[in-house]
């Protein structure tokens, strides 16, 4: 299954990212969005030779819709990743709940500290007013536009 793709937008980065479940969906759109700004090839390839170590970084968050939860999950992890000057590139584990008043993610997230040799775009961040979750024949479906 593909995981995500980049499609041409006027001004930013638009990907459509997609998962077999919401779990899925929240990992692969990460990926884009550390694709946008990193080389997480790269980055991977470092981390099995062990040229760099990896560290982890898990946020947890919680919201009423699955299109929230996605927002708030990719705002989040730039964030907290932008605020420690790091790159993600990888996403170890997430793990969803629904609960009474929605649903919540905890992620976990392998990470390097930011070098310029990996760098591609900096990403300001996730526009919330077109993004889109959508579910077709037991297949999530994203589409996000990232600030850049």
């Amino acid at each position: 299954m593909l995981k995500y793709k980049f499609v041409p937008h006027t001004a930013d980065v638009r990907f459509f990212s997609y998962g077999r479940d919401m779990e899925e969906l929240l990992a692969n759109s990460l990926l884009a969005m550390f694709d946008t700004q990193a080389s997480i090839s790269a980055i991977s390839r470092d981390v099995e030779h062990g040229l760099i170590k990896p560290k982890s970084l898990k946020i947890k968050e919680s919201a009423t819709s699955e299109r929230d939860l996605l927002w708030y999950i990719l705002q989040n992890a730039l964030s907290e990743l932008d605020s420690i000057g790091a790159y993600g590139y990888s996403v170890e584990s997430v793990n969803t709940k629904s609960t009474d008043s929605g649903i919540s993610a905890s992620v976990k997230i392998l990470y390097v500290d930011e070098n310029v040799k990996y760098s591609k775009i900096y990403v300001k961040g996730v526009s919330g007013y077109t993004l889109e979750v959508t579910r077709e024949k037991n297949k999530y479906k994203a589409s996000v536009v990232i600030d850049i």
